[in-house]
């Protein structure tokens, strides 16, 4: 979530600083700089948002179904380590999507 705030943060200084500047080269390279700095950073906190809510959806799938989750079976169908979406799904349980009590396999 960060990261996609602060991308979000930098393109707008980067636009206003693009808008502001009066000389080509006066603050454009900065501008610009900052405007692909932060799509950069806005694409990547995206697609780890994205990560996150597949895999809390796929744990909550499983939770109904099988009483239990399996964080290997999750990291096969999303296509990440299964470090990753055992961090995920710690990040899902803190946030209160995914209740403590469930057993991660």
């Amino acid at each position: 979530m960060k990261r996609f705030a602060w991308g979000i943060a930098l393109m707008v200084l980067g636009v206003l600083a693009l808008i502001g500047s009066n000389e080509v080269n006066d603050a454009a390279g900065g501008g610009f700089m900052m405007l692909i700095g932060g799509g950069v950073l806005t694409y990547y906190g995206n697609q780890y948002l994205k990560r996150v809510k597949q895999a809390s959806a796929f744990a909550l799938e499983m939770i109904r179904e099988e009483g239990k989750i399996d964080a290997r079976q999750i990291a096969q169908r999303i296509g990440v380590s299964e470090v990753d979406i055992r961090m995920y799904l710690a990040e899902s349980q803190r946030k209160g999507v995914i209740p403590f009590k469930a057993e991660i396999v």
